[in-house]
C-alpha cells in the first residue's frame, strides 16, 4: 500500500579550481586546506603578550584533523607542541601531577610498577563532578605550565609560530 520510491540522482557539483591534491567536488574540506596559512582576522593586540612566537591553538575531538594541521604546520616550521602528550607526562612518576593525583585518589590507581592505571582513575572521577574537578586542578595547571615552557624555549629557539593541540574533552 505504500506508494512508489521515487529516486532522483543529484549530481555533485565539480570544482574549476581544485588542485590535484584536493577533491573534484566542491568541499568544505579543501576551502579549508586553501585558507591554511591565511590570517582570518588581526590577532589580538595585547600588550601583556609577547608578539613572538605566534601561538595557534589546535583543538577538535578524535577525527577533527588536528594532526594533520600540526604536520602541515610543522612542514611550514611552526614548532610544535602535543598538549595531549604533556597531559601524559604529568601522570609518569617523578611528572608534576603524580604525587598530588595518587595523594589525592589513593595508591590503588597504580599498577604494580608504580605507573598511575588511567583507566582505574578514570574510574574514579568519570561521572562524578567533584572528583573530576579535583583532578583536573591538579593536572590542567601543571599542562598549561609546561606548554608555555615549551612555548617559551622556542620563541628563544627563534621560531616565529608555535602551534599547540589537544584534544577536547581530553584529560
Amino acid at each position: 500500500g505504500l506508494p512508489e520510491l521515487a529516486l532522483y540522482e543529484i549530481q555533485l557539483m565539480k570544482d574549476p579550481d581544485h588542485s590535484q591534491n584536493e577533491e573534484e567536488k566542491i568541499s568544505s574540506s579543501s576551502l579549508r586546506q586553501r585558507l591554511l596559512g591565511t590570517l582570518l582576522q588581526p590577532p589580538r593586540q595585547d600588550p601583556a603578550l609577547p608578539s613572538r612566537p605566534y601561538v595557534i591553538g589546535l583543538t577538535g575531538g578524535t577525527g577533527s584533523g588536528k594532526t594533520s594541521i600540526a604536520k602541515l604546520l610543522g612542514h611550514l616550521g611552526a614548532f610544535l607542541i602535543d598538549a595531549d602528550k604533556l597531559g601524559h607526562a604529568v601522570y609518569v612518576p617523578g611528572g608534576p601531577a603524580y604525587e598530588r593525583v595518587v595523594a589525592t585518589f589513593g595508591a590503588e590507581i597504580l599498577n604494580e610498577d608504580g605507573t598511575i592505571n588511567r583507566k582505574v582513575l578514570g574510574a574514579k572521577v568519570f561521572g562524578k563532578q567533584e572528583q573530576l574537578k579535583s583532578l583536573t586542578d591538579i593536572v590542567w595547571p601543571e599542562i598549561a605550565r609546561m606548554a608555555e615552557e615549551q612555548i617559551r624555549e622556542a620563541g628563544a629557539q627563534g621560531n616565529q609560530v608555535t602551534a599547540q593541540s589537544w584534544e577536547l574533552g581530553a584529560w
